[in-house]
């Protein structure tokens, strides 16, 4: 057998979720034995050693090229088939950032000296194909069935073979695995997918077992014990929150009476970090909670105003709303959202206006009326779907203030409105999210 090796970044906070996706995919389309187990995203190969005794240099060769790298963002965008070395591949399109294009690149050049690579793409880096497979060495008309299955369950919730019956269960049955995997909401159509990621360690194949991981954030090759050690993946993940600006270190001054604005905290929910691919461990969902309150504080004085839009707390191991609301700052108004009921003061939406604009604040934005015409402020659709509900939808006059979309931070009206006024208004596109990833 001959020996290859691989160079990947696995998916980090998404993880869950696209494997659940790549499993319901497979069971449909009857894929299962070419479904992706391990979703990553490839920097280079497969590839053999030119001299099998140079697997040191392979290692010190990519760490190296990784020194001075810190997490690499990147963002899930929908699905596409393209022909690989066995076959047809249905997959995740990637959309890059710049840092994850210039290290595929610095690996590429680095191995080439000494490795003999299996994978077209590595010669022809500025062609390179990012994705994350769901399922290959396929048959191309069964990749296209795939594809144009996937297509027809979106846009019609139904997918046809040879009769209304196969199409009806195939739809139902999508839907039902889906549901229960925690990928839709009840009654919900299939969405492509759009979800932003961050590769965080690189790790190395060997045929079919881990070589070694290189830590983008601890800066060092990991253990073989560390590889798989929770706890060391909860202190990378705590490192890339302060990277990326989802843990705050400390307070920011504001204008008091400055209004601000967050929704769907899911205080104390531990799925809800599978669900929306948040970047805590789901071992310690009281990390979560103490993280989402000190950000909450670090950005809001109790000089300050809050409209929260709903679902504060969840779950049976959650605390009382009471005893979360003690802990927060501001002059807080509290908009219901689906699992508020023990809020008493809790109302059901509010208009403002502010800057001379008008908004309506609600948990739900289908609650609002059709004869509005300002702005919705709203959240429950979290950031599962991004295409319909981005941060910022100029088109529909919507903003989705839901935690994961603002950064797990509240985002004060002073700055949403400074944001539609300098980005959004005059390109006239939507704005995915409020922190600085590919939109």
């Amino acid at each position: 057998m001959e020996e290859t090796y691989l160079v990947e970044i696995r998916l980090a906070r998404t993880r869950w979720q696209i494997k659940k996706t790549i499993q319901v995919i497979a069971k449909i389309f009857g894929v299962e034995t070419n479904q992706e187990r391990h979703p990553h995203i490839t920097l280079y190969g497969p590839f053999t050693l030119d001299n099998p005794a140079r697997v040191e240099d392979l290692l010190e060769n990519i760490g190296s090229c990784a020194s001075d790298i810190g997490p690499l963002s990147f963002m899930l965008d929908s699905w596409e088939r393209r022909d690989g070395i066995h076959g047809s591949v249905v997959a995740f399109s990637v959309r890059a950032s710049p840092d994850l294009v210039r290290l595929t690149s610095i690996i590429g050049q680095g191995l080439s000296s000494f490795t003999i690579s299996l994978n077209a793409w590595d010669q022809q880096p500025d062609k390179k194909w990012f994705h994350a497979t769901i399922a290959n060495r396929l048959p191309t008309i069964k990749a296209e069935e795939i594809l144009h299955g996937l297509d027809a369950i979106y846009k019609n919730n139904s997918f046809t073979i040879s009769s209304r019956s196969v199409a009806f269960r195939l739809s139902s049955l999508f839907v039902s695995l889906a549901t229960k995997a925690g990928i839709l909401p009840q009654h919900k159509k299939i969405s492509p997918v759009l979800l932003d990621d961050a590769g965080l360690r690189i790790t190395v194949m060997h045929n079919e077992d881990i070589l070694g991981e290189y830590d983008l954030l601890l800066k060092r090759w990991l253990s073989p014990e560390e590889i798989h050690d929770p706890l060391t993946w909860q202190k990378t993940m705590a490192l890339y929150r302060q990277h990326a600006g989802f843990e705050l270190k400390g307070q920011t001054i504001h204008d008091p009476g400055e209004i601000f604005l967050i929704s769907d905290l899911h205080l104390g929910h531990v799925n809800i970090i599978r669900y929306c691919s948040r970047p805590f461990v789901p071992s310690d969902v009281a990390e979560m909670d103490s993280i989402l309150i000190a950000n909450w504080n670090y950005s809001v004085s109790d000089e300050n105003y809050v409209y929260f839009l709903g679902d504060l707390r969840y779950g049976r191991e959650a605390r009382l709303a009471s005893e979360y609301c003690e802990l927060l700052n501001g002059k807080i108004t509290f908009v219901s959202g689906n699992h508020d009921g023990t809020i008493k003061s809790a109302i059901p939406f509010i208009y403002l206006t502010y800057e001379e604009q008008e908004f309506l604040l609600l948990h739900d934005p289908t609650d609002a009326p059709a004869s509005f015409s300002g702005w919705i402020i709203h959240g429950h659709h979290h950031n599962n779907d991004l295409r319909a509900f981005p941060f910022i939808d100029p088109n529909a006059k919507r903003i989705n203030v839901s935690a994961e979309v603002i950064g797990y931070s509240p985002v004060s009206l002073k700055e949403i409105c400074q944001t539609l006024r300098e980005r959004v208004l005059p390109s006239g596109r939507p704005l995915l999210l409020r922190y600085p990833y590919i939109d």
